[in-house]
């Protein structure tokens, strides 16, 4: 979603496009305290029955860190020589084939990049993630607030190394997949 928004406000020049920018980049300077507020009232206004489930963090996560990935990937998209498209249009390649196969590969390393770095900041959420989280969808930041509040010092230092443990794997393996990109193009 990310890499289209991009596309659509780096490549083209279609009317709206700064609009686009615009409203993408707006969660930014929106608290997470807020949007959670928000989003409970959008919610509980609507007849759609999200609150309480996982999928209203994933809204709320998705509309906090949109900008960032859409940030990311317009970088590494302008650093793309438009050249390459044109050369795919003339060979007769629409837009999605050309999309997938030039310049999703290209992007992949800063694809990669972003999305670490979007998860490893949206794992200290806690501003939306306090106000919408339920008993069947508890975030790994709420859960180390609740473990403070109870005193309970040795579980968070447990899950606290358990989680640098995942990160470090994570980050290595996602690292090696994205270098291995970077060789091959």
């Amino acid at each position: 979603m990310t890499a289209v928004i991009a596309w659509v406000t780096v490549r083209t020049r279609l009317p709206g496009r700064g609009l686009l920018d615009f409203l993408a980049f707006v969660p930014i300077t929106i608290p997470g305290i807020v949007l959670g507020i928000s989003l409970i009232w959008v919610y509980f206004t609507i007849p759609i029955r999200i609150y309480g489930t996982l999928w209203i963090l994933l809204v709320a996560y998705v509309t906090r860190y949109l900008p960032y990935g859409i940030r990311g990937t317009s970088a590494a998209l302008i650093q793309v020589h438009r050249e390459l498209e044109e050369a795919a249009a003339a060979a007769g390649a629409r837009w999605w084939p050309t999309f997938r196969h030039i310049l999703l590969p290209l992007l992949r390393p800063a694809l990669v990049g972003t999305w670490i770095y979007i998860f490893i900041v949206s794992l200290r959420e806690l501003g939306s993630g306090v106000l919408l989280y339920s008993t069947q969808s508890v975030v790994l930041a709420v859960r180390i607030f609740d473990l403070r509040d109870s005193g309970n010092y040795t579980s968070i230092a447990a899950l606290s190394i358990f989680l640098i443990i995942v990160l470090v794997i994570l980050v290595t393996v996602l690292q090696r997949l994205g270098g291995r990109t970077i060789r091959e193009a």
